[in-house]
């Protein structure tokens, strides 16, 4: 009789032998088939069993979260002008650019409208703060004769100092003997060195306006009767003119003028009585004297035929 552990080997190696036959027989058979399936019989998952992305929650502020700051843009400062209790037309003569406030290097460029002017042309001046003249010169206005219109021109100047307070002035003629028509100024500061600071102005009210008597009007001398409206930027006081066509001055006087408040537009009136001897073309000018400047700051006029 066969010991045990001999028949614990005999039965291990029949199995390996029953196990190795069988490989074979599946070799010996040829290749196994894999059934195909077709890209048609293959459809997507249905849409309820998509996942839906959540959407992103930032996170609470706290105060370790880094700020953003925002600056705000600067703001060009631009004239303010007073409401019109009374009517006035705008501005003969207008600055568009430089506006007021503006700090300027040499040329300066400016534009504006206004006019009409003699022969269509109008006078560029630059005044220190000192009341020298630095700069003049002229530039055509862009209209048909007689019209006002648009005008370009540039001032080069030298000045002294780093930075002067300083007068950009534009002044028109009368188109019969050349008087001085009309002024108008924008305060501006001029540099020598620096960056530029341009301000724009609009298209604002007359500041001196002449109502009586009105331009190219016939008045019985020797009494004239002025009326109008004004607005300053400092007193409330205008001086008043009557010059022959010469340009020579025949009468002054001073008038207040009647408004709420300094600085706000208001209307003044004199009667002013003047030697007349011949009747005569004469110009009536109203005009304001700035503060710090000497010198006009701005300037309206009429001509009239003044009899006896």
């Amino acid at each position: 009789m066969m010991p045990a552990k001999w028949s614990f080997f005999k039965i291990s190696a029949l199995s390996l032998a029953l196990s190795l036959g069988a490989c074979n027989s599946a070799l010996s058979q040829g290749p196994i088939d894999v059934p195909v399936v077709s890209s048609a019989e293959i459809s997507p998952p249905a849409a309820s069993q998509l996942e839906t992305p959540t959407a992103f929650t930032p996170p609470p502020l706290s105060a370790s979260t880094p700020a953003i700051v925002i600056e705000p843009p600067a703001v060009i400062p631009t004239p303010t002008y007073p409401p019109a209790s009374v009517g006035v037309s705008q501005e003969e003569l207008a600055i568009f650019s430089p506006g007021p406030g503006s700090m300027v290097l040499s040329p300066i460029s400016l534009h504006g409208y206004g006019g009409p002017s003699l022969n269509n042309m109008v006078e560029l001046r630059l005044i220190g703060e000192d009341g020298r003249i630095i700069s003049r010169g002229k530039t055509v206005l862009y209209s048909y004769p007689g019209r006002p219109g648009l005008f370009y021109g540039q001032i080069p100047f030298t000045s002294p100092a780093l930075a002067e307070e300083a007068w950009l002035q534009v002044r028109s003629f009368g188109d019969r003997y050349g008087l001085l028509k009309h002024l108008t100024t924008v305060p501006i500061t001029l540099l020598t060195s620096g960056e530029a600071r341009i301000t724009t102005s609009l298209h604002g009210p007359e500041k001196i306006t002449i109502f009586t008597p009105p331009e190219g009007s016939a008045v019985q001398g020797p009494r004239i009767f002025i009326q109008g409206a004004a607005w300053t930027d400092g007193g409330g006081t205008l001086s008043v003119e009557i010059l022959d066509l010469r340009g020579t001055v025949i009468a002054t006087a001073e008038v207040e003028i009647d408004a709420p408040k300094a600085g706000a537009l208001g209307t003044f009136q004199l009667d002013l009585e003047l030697p007349l001897d011949i009747s005569q073309w004469v110009r009536i000018a109203v005009f304001e004297h700035g503060g710090e400047i000497p010198g006009v700051t701005h300037y309206s006029s009429v001509q009239i035929w003044l009899w006896r």
